[in-house]
């Protein structure tokens, strides 16, 4: 997975105006394209605080808690 650079493909993505979500899936299809069979999850999130997940192979689920928030609110992401 790291020959891909996953976290610095969905920092660029979102330099050049995709949300979140759309960065993550793109920087995991970019792996699975090449890889079918990998397992792997990818977090982004944006300067906004928007975040979103996605992954490949495996549901993965992620955390996330900010200063309105009274708890920490937990997210499942399907492949």
């Amino acid at each position: 997975m790291m020959r891909f650079l996953p976290c610095y493909q969905v920092v660029e993505s979102m330099r050049q105006g995709m949300k979140p979500e759309e960065a993550a899936k793109d920087a995991i299809s970019r792996i699975a394209r090449k890889f079918p069979d990998f397992v792997g999850a990818v977090v982004a999130v944006d300067k906004n605080g928007s975040h979103s997940g996605a992954c490949h192979g495996w549901t993965f689920q992620y955390s996330v808690q900010n200063p309105d928030m009274d708890d920490v609110q937990v997210f499942t992401v399907l492949p």
